[in-house]
């Protein structure tokens, strides 16, 4: 005889929460958790497959923080959540800022990290905190695209989200979870009209990663011309007719860069020199070329990588430790992300509100204004990936042509590849 009421139910009706709020926790739990079951067991597949289940690589880990462990099943088990830029979030986590290098990656995300030391191995509460990090961020991203857009496509949106290829670093020691959190978390705040909120927490969202700081664009576009569910404001009035006057409780934009500044001070005390935190990119091969340089060079990288994958062609001047080959696939790969981005945007233009896509266009030019010299899109998915807008664009534009399931089966498939080649040390989403 069955339970006259399932576990889930019982559940629901002891937590103190309204019916809107459980859908959007339903489905981002089995969003989130069946898409990690599926990109750890191919991620530790493929590891148990090349014979490394219990190495590292000495060059890009030298102090071997991915392998915590002296038993190489648990090595294993934790691999699909500590490679290439985990090592420097760990690093950052249990030695500080001493090397100039480290500066690149901003402080909030191994400073939680490292709040917990005591408590057992890094690795372990990294990967706690990219876990609640990202169910949380897909919890806020669900209730967003609800508010504007309905259940269906606030579910659709999740599904997309966590089954993206470059979605295993949301269960990884990367900051992408964190910086899911805050930034949709700033933008949901806004959204509702909570501006002390959506200041303060695009101020974290700042000091998670450099982009945070192009939060003040959509945020001051939906200040004056919307959406926003607070009532219009009396106040200065502005040209251009915004729906909104400037009122006091716009300073609190304002908090947004100061999640940048704390940084620059801090490394200032420590290093310095407050510049590390860019001249850092260096170590990455990148150079500065505003606005759309990226995109031409990627272009032209695309163009190479065709020529340099005909037998007998060589063109790119590589480091020893680099595969030709490898180098020239991805570009290909980094190409075809970088023409769905601007599919999406194009979509997101006729489809959502211009500050959303205010945000996902300003916070795809950073990148794009510093690329990698072998590489230009170099990162691009990962970047692409805590940029709501594009999923929203794709996510109403599968729904509108009955092609959801396939677009998550495409999608799934790729993270199961992304994961595989991430776990072996191949190559980086």
């Amino acid at each position: 005889m069955s339970e006259p009421y399932s576990y889930a139910e019982r559940l629901r009706a002891a937590l103190p929460i309204a019916e809107d709020q459980w859908v959007a926790i339903r489905h981002v739990w089995s969003a989130f958790w069946v898409s990690r079951a599926v990109a750890w067991i191919a991620g530790i597949a493929a590891l148990i497959a090349v014979g490394a289940a219990g190495e590292t690589s000495s060059r890009l880990d030298p102090y071997w923080l991915t392998i915590p462990f002296d038993e190489t099943f648990a090595n294993a088990i934790v691999a699909p959540g500590a490679r290439w830029d985990s090592v420097w979030y760990l690093e950052i986590a249990q030695y500080g800022y001493g090397y100039p290098d480290r500066a690149a990656f901003f402080p909030l995300y191994p400073a939680l990290v490292s709040v917990g030391g005591p408590l057992g191995p890094s690795l372990l509460l990294g990967l706690f905190v990219s876990f609640a990090c990202a169910i949380g961020g897909l919890y806020l991203l669900h209730r967003l695209v609800a508010i504007d857009f309905g259940t269906e496509t606030a579910r659709a949106v999740v599904l997309i989200v966590a089954w993206l290829p470059s979605a295993v670093v949301l269960s990884a020691v990367y900051s992408e979870a964190l910086f899911m959190l805050t930034s949709v978390g700033s933008i949901y705040a806004a959204r509702i009209g909570r501006w002390p909120l959506a200041g303060v927490v695009g101020g974290l969202a700042a000091a998670t990663r450099s982009a945070g700081v192009l939060l003040v664009i959509p945020l001051l576009i939906m200040y004056l011309y919307g959406p926003r569910a607070d009532r219009p404001r009396h106040g200065l009035e502005l040209g251009w007719r915004p729906r909104h006057h400037l009122a006091p409780d716009v300073l609190w934009v304002a908090a947004v860069p100061a999640g940048v500044i704390a940084y620059l001070l801090y490394l200032s005390i420590v290093t310095g020199d407050p510049m590390h935190a860019f001249a850092a990119q260096g170590e990455w091969s990148r150079i500065i070329i505003p606005f759309i340089g990226g995109a031409v060079l990627g272009l032209w990288g695309a163009l190479t990588a065709v020529a340099e994958l005909l037998p007998g062609i060589s063109i790119l001047q590589l480091r020893p430790s680099e595969i030709p080959e490898l180098i020239a696939a991805r570009n290909l790969v980094l190409l075809g992300f970088f023409a769905l981005a601007v599919w999406a945007l194009c979509e997101g233009v006729k489809r959502l509100p211009a500050a959303y896509t205010a945000w996902a266009l300003s916070a795809l030019l950073l990148p794009l204004s510093v690329p990698a010299v072998n590489e230009p899109l170099k990162s691009l998915p990962r970047f692409m990936l805590v940029l709501f807008p594009l999923w929203i664009a794709l996510a109403l534009w599968a729904q509108e042509h009955g092609r959801l399931r396939q677009v998550l089966v495409i999608s799934g498939s790729l993270l199961v590849l992304s994961s595989a080649l991430f776990t072996t040390w191949v190559y980086p989403p």
